[in-house]
């Protein structure tokens, strides 16, 4: 007999851009907060989430819809709604986008839930184990297994269930199965199902001995409870890893405990993967990125949200991952901007997890070689009134005996290069080859040459989408702009002129490889960039190549300047440093010391001593006299110095607001009036916003639509945000963006 359920009105959030909920009726459903469920909007069927539960609405029942269906997958608790409607608070983005984005893909799907189901078993209060005659050998000793798993508590599954499951009694005995169902005949079993993680690897027995920095790092950590943000500054090879290891150890042990752990990019996952694994077997880990398949993806979510998973490991959007019992966040390399997300919410997941720990209640270690200048002057009492982050400093390396390596700078007026190489990086190339050690030559820049040039007319290959110009990627046959996909193939004569003398000018990575190549004819060169890996799987088998010294010389761009571990890499050379050091963008010395600070700690990290050669024809600049110091400090507090009297983040706070369309007349009305709103609304506040002109980006073009930048600052992010409260309302009045695309960045990296 079907019950009927009581008329409930069901408060959706939905992945529309209206900043708003949806009222519809339960339809007979039994909702829960939290719940998917599937809803009629505007012709459509969508999936949403139940924010809230009603007995009454604004609108009249008899115009409500009802919801089609419900599933019985709760993907979002209590802790999770407050967080999500915080950031879409902060960001100023609708709170259903948020929610939905939030999900992984299957489960934005019309489709429910489905998980790979495992189950634990326990033997119940009524069980006799004495029952059980002796000379039945496999169930005697699983149920007496079970007892004492039993007894003791032991939890063997990550979801809370006490008991043993499948890969314990399989090796136990291969008749498991046979013995567990004569168990529960009997009626002596309790069986739970849960959500099935993939087993970590054996445990290893290899365990570092900590120094003393390390371990006065842990012990300060753990000497605390509650909410408190830890800055791990240590310099590259410091054990900063081991550090999170072990302290996850530490707090793992506690009943049910979860740990988050982001790392800024997908490459570093299968390294700090196979470590965790290994070292916290015990426990089970789950990765989120975007290498994985969308069913691996939701597989992996749904074990950490149902506190199946201990370890989460991944990249930004894995922040926003529901997790129970969650104990802990450590960020790795909490500086990269890779924690920035760039489309639909501009959110910083480095942000989102400190008000994650703080709302939850539980620390956040943040590690860098580098810190970003906004951590670090949190960290420090000589840039704010009371330093709010506590700093953990690790000053030497892991590795005994092992040094920091030597920077030099090869003034390459007195040097000149040849194909990009000096001669001096090229001898020094040749002296690790005779010696069997290897090299790492850093270029950021991927492709054969960044640009393709006529000789007689000064013609060059252009973007027609965008304000860039076209790479050259000579192995291909084609020219290919590396900001809107566009490509082509290059041209056999001038489109301007007909001049047949076209030039591929400047270096990238092929055309480095290539010049290596004919240097070292019997040197095995490897070149790592996102041409050449772009299958998940061809990273890890040229760092595995490398290990087993298999290769002599790497070829890469950032993805190989942090996180790495080479202990026979000797030599890093780097490249084209130059432009960084007069750009206009006020980050740009920043991330480029950073990079060089991550990619000289690549040599020397075991016992063979490390130098990094350095091309410039700047040799006396700041930046190169602090990088050879290895002092960081410094040069931060010069920065910060700088940032202070140019009014410029962290000391100011910014919103961005970005414009496109292919008009660009269109972009700039729709600014000005935008300017103009938020000049009112200053105005009404006592002009504490500061409302600049509207601008052209650097990239005024990009994929065929033209942009326009306004910029809003302020003193304190209180008062930014009471102006947007009242602006960001007005800007979505129809009347001003009906032909606009336009987006808000709080806190914007770049301007």
């Amino acid at each position: 007999m079907t019950i009927a359920r009581p008329q409930q009105i069901l408060k959706i959030a939905l992945d529309v851009p209206l900043d708003r909920l949806f009222d519809y009726t339960n339809n007979g459903f039994r909702a829960q907060l939290g719940a998917r469920v599937v809803v009629s909007f505007a012709g459509r069927n969508l999936v949403g989430v139940v924010m809230e539960i009603a007995q009454v609405s604004d609108v009249p029942l008899e115009k409500l819809k009802p919801v089609i269906h419900v599933f019985d997958d709760v993907v979002f608790g209590a802790a999770d709604f407050k967080l999500l409607k915080f950031c879409a608070d902060y960001y100023h983005y609708p709170l259903g986008q948020t929610l939905i984005a939030a999900l992984p893909l299957r489960l934005r799907q019309i489709k429910p839930a489905v998980t790979r189901k495992s189950y634990v078993y326990a033997l119940n209060a009524q069980a006799n184990v004495d029952e059980i005659p002796k000379k039945q050998i496999v169930l005697h000793k699983i149920a007496y297994t079970l007892l004492q798993s039993t007894l003791e508590a032991n939890i063997h599954t990550g979801a809370g269930a006490v008991g043993l499951s499948a890969n314990v009694l399989a090796d136990i005995s291969p008749g498991w199965r046979k013995a567990i169902a004569q168990l529960q005949d009997k009626g002596w079993i309790t069986q739970k199902e849960i959500v099935a993680v993939k087993p970590s690897l054996r445990s290893s027995n290899v365990e570092p001995n900590l120094n003393s920095e390390q371990q006065q790092a842990i012990t300060t950590i753990l000497s605390e409870n509650g909410f408190k943000p830890w800055l791990l500054h240590g310099i590259t090879g410091s054990g900063k890893t081991e550090v999170y290891i072990q302290l996850l150890q530490k707090i793992l042990a506690q009943k049910n405990a979860q740990a988050l752990i982001l790392v800024p990019e997908i490459n570093l996952t299968p390294q700090l993967e196979a470590r965790f694994r290994s070292r916290l077997s015990q426990y089970p880990l789950v990765t989120l990125h975007s290498n994985l398949s969308e069913s691996e993806r939701s597989q992996h979510w749904l074990a950490a949200s149902s506190g199946a998973a201990k370890i989460v490991i991944g990249t930004r959007l894995s922040v926003f991952t529901p997790m129970p019992n969650l104990q802990i966040v450590i960020i790795d390399e909490e500086h990269d901007g890779s924690y920035k997300q760039q489309d639909g919410m501009r959110y910083h997941a480095r942000d989102v997890a400190m008000v994650r720990a703080k709302q939850l209640n539980i620390p956040i270690v943040m590690g860098s070689a580098t810190p970003s200048l906004e951590t670090w002057r949190l960290s420090t009492q000589a840039h704010a009134k009371k330093a709010q982050y506590s700093l953990l400093s690790l000053k030497q390396r892991a590795v005994e005996n092992a040094q920091l390596p030597k920077i030099h700078c090869i003034d390459i007026a007195k040097s000149p290069t040849e194909n990009g190489l000096s001669p001096i990086l090229i001898n020094a190339i040749r002296e690790r080859l005779k010696r069997g050690e290897q090299s790492l030559l850093f270029l950021n820049r991927r492709g054969y040459a960044p640009v393709l040039h006529c000789n007689a007319c000064q013609w060059l290959a252009s973007c027609t989408r965008c304000s860039a110009k076209l790479v050259v990627h000579l192995s291909q046959k084609r020219l290919k702009c590396h900001h809107c996909g566009h490509e082509q193939k290059i041209p056999l004569q001038c489109p301007s002129c007909g001049n047949a003398d076209l030039s591929p000018v400047g270096q990238a990575t092929q055309r480095l490889e290539q010049t290596l190549a004919a240097l070292f004819p019997q040197a095995r060169i490897a070149r790592v960039d996102r041409d050449s890996v772009r299958n998940k799987d061809t990273l890890t088998e040229i760092l595995t190549r490398v290990q087993n010294k298999e290769i002599d010389i790497l070829v890469g761009t950032q993805m190989l300047a942090k996180g790495h571990d080479f202990p026979y890499l000797t030599l890093v050379g780097v490249m084209d440093t130059d432009t960084a050091l007069f750009s206009p963008d006020f980050r740009a010395s920043e991330r480029l010391f950073s990079q060089l600070m991550q990619v000289s700690g690549r040599a020397g990290r075991a016992e063979m001593a490390g130098e990094v050669l350095i091309q410039t024809a700047f040799p006396q600049h700041e930046l190169f006299s602090a990088l050879k110091d290895q002092d960081y400090a410094t040069y931060a507090d010069t920065l910060l110095s700088e940032r202070t009297l140019m009014q410029f983040p962290p000391g100011r706070y910014f919103a961005l607001l970005k414009a496109e369309a292919s008009d660009f007349s269109q972009v700039h009305a729709f600014l000005s009036q935008a300017a103009n709103l938020a000049r009112a609304a200053s105005t009404a506040s006592s002009n504490e916003v500061t409302v600049y002109d509207p601008v052209r980006p650097q990239m005024e073009r990009l994929k065929a639509m033209e942009r326009g930048h306004l910029l809003l600052q302020a003193d304190s992010r209180q008062i930014l945000q009471k102006l947007l409260k009242v602006w960001i309302p007005q800007l979505r009045a129809e009347k001003l963006n009906a032909k606009i695309r336009w987006a808000l960045d709080i806190d914007p990296l770049e301007f």
